[in-house]
């Protein structure tokens, strides 16, 4: 079987296109009204879309700090414990030069 999907999306921006296009022809208003109108909403939709990218970015950044922090910290104990592992048998070996 085809995959249909893209033919029926561009179906479906077109069908919401035709409908947008013919609402704004047949508005009881003025064009002038409806383009104020229009305004507003894209105003009002350009203010919500920036608050919430801006609550996304938000979240990203304190995400990503904490996950640096972890690996910071995930990292300073991998570090100590191969600096005590090697502290232990360097001391091993020193006094198993010695002897």
């Amino acid at each position: 079987m085809k995959d249909n999907s893209g033919k029926i999306l561009l179906a479906l921006l077109a069908g919401a296109s035709a409908g947008v296009v013919a609402g704004l022809l047949m508005a009881p208003d003025t064009g002038e009204v409806t383009r104020t109108s229009v305004k507003s909403w894209a105003n009002k939709v350009s203010k919500d879309l920036e608050k919430n990218l801006q609550v996304g970015l938000d979240e990203i950044k304190t995400r990503s700090n904490e996950a640096m922090s972890k690996m910071s910290s995930a990292a300073k104990e991998a570090t100590d414990a191969v600096k005590e592992k090697t502290g232990k048998s360097s001391d091993t070996s020193a006094s198993g030069d010695n002897a």
